[in-house]
């Protein structure tokens, strides 16, 4: 059970660390664009920006879960 809450924490993290910042930067360059009339370049850049962020801190999230799954493989390997 503990094991299924972890994972879903994981999920619900993972998820809200991806749409977040690509929703944010989203809105940001709708708003830049709207105010300096250059419809296509801030939303690109936005959505660009947003999903390099949204890579980046998934990628700090992911590692520590990797490397202790690793850790414990070899742990486990030691042991025997």
């Amino acid at each position: 059970m503990v094991k299924n809450l972890n994972t879903m924490y994981l999920g619900l993290k993972i998820g809200l660390l991806i749409t977040i910042p690509l929703i944010g930067f989203l809105l940001l360059g709708i708003l830049l664009d709207k105010k300096l009339d250059t419809f296509p370049i801030y939303l690109i850049l936005g959505i660009v920006t947003g999903l390099i962020l949204a890579l980046y801190m998934v990628y700090k999230v992911i590692i520590p879960y990797i490397n202790k799954k690793v850790n414990n493989k070899n742990n486990n390997k030691l042991k025997k």
